[in-house]
């Protein structure tokens, strides 16, 4: 089914949604076994959105990505703090098949795919927000359920003194409503968990966003295929690992990871990542450390 009508908006939401601030990190990784290929093209077919996707090639081999995001946002009446975690395919639409450009992993790290067919369909998402939830939910039909997260993060507040913080990263997702008074997870109560030391590694901006995100929405009988750019305003941080550096320490915990997440995470567990990309927006304004007032 075509047409050039756009996507209705469900009531109670809105677009574009603007993020006050944003931290990110993500990581790719290879496949070019045969078996493991097939079993991506598989992911993707348990997926309204999936099945008119195929998965993207990079000189023969298909990308599995998986990223965490925190970010704040403003509301006319509050605001809002959201985690989530995105596992995803990286995918084309079968029917713009001839136009998607034939490009290295590094290329399309680099965001030299500019016609911007090569896109996230999103495999699993875990999120601890309800509202983000209902919106990925009824926005793009995203397999989004909730969960609790535990994070250590080289944000401004926390770098100060340590320049190498800046490069640390650790992210514990688990059963939402499980974790302890610390924000610890048991390992029962543990989905999966990554820490990533990005110290040493070359870093180079790259120019990535917009990033297509795959979704679909259901129609009367039918369900329909849709992409959504999300747009980054200022350069990624892309860290190239194709040399097989030691950056990352990826764990599945001992509860069910619920679903499909366990066929992305077995595929991806005692793989090495391609490359890593990283986001932090600005900060905007600082409360700078006082002085003594003369009182003569």
């Amino acid at each position: 089914m075509t047409g050039h009508d756009l996507p209705p908006i469900p009531q109670g939401f809105g677009l574009p949604f603007f993020y006050g601030t944003f931290t990110n990190i993500g990581f790719d990784f290879l496949l070019d076994d045969p078996a493991e290929k097939q079993a991506v093209t598989n992911l993707l077919r348990q997926d309204d959105a999936g099945r008119h996707l195929t998965p993207a090639l990079f000189e023969g081999s298909v990308c599995l990505s998986f990223n965490y995001q925190l970010y704040f946002a403003q509301f006319g009446s509050g605001a809002g703090i959201t985690q989530e975690v995105e596992l995803n395919v990286i995918a084309h639409p079968t029917a713009e098949a001839a136009r998607v450009p034939r490009l290295s992993y590094s290329q399309y790290a680099h965001g030299e795919d500019q016609s911007h067919l090569l896109g996230n369909c999103r495999v699993h998402v875990a999120c601890d927000s309800d509202i983000a939830i209902e919106a990925g939910v009824k926005l793009f039909n995203e397999p989004k359920h909730k969960a609790g997260f535990q994070h250590t993060l080289p944000v401004p507040n926390a770098t100060t003194g340590d320049p190498k913080a800046a490069d640390r990263w650790k992210v514990v997702c688990g059963k939402y409503g499980t974790a302890a008074a610390d924000g610890s997870f048991t390992p029962a109560d543990t989905y999966f968990s990554f820490e990533a030391d990005l110290e040493d590694i070359g870093a180079q901006p790259v120019s990535a966003a917009p990033f297509t995100e795959y979704g679909s929405r259901k129609e009367g009988e039918h369900t329909r295929p849709l992409a959504a750019p999300l747009n980054v305003f200022s350069p990624y941080t892309w860290y190239d690992l194709s040399d097989g550096a030691d950056a990352l320490d990826f764990t599945v915990g001992d509860a069910d990871p619920l679903g499909r997440s366990k066929g992305f995470l077995d595929l991806v567990l005692d793989k090495s990542p391609a490359g890593a990309w990283t986001y932090q927006s600005p900060p905007v304004a600082a409360q700078n450390r006082p002085y003594w007032v003369g009182t003569t």
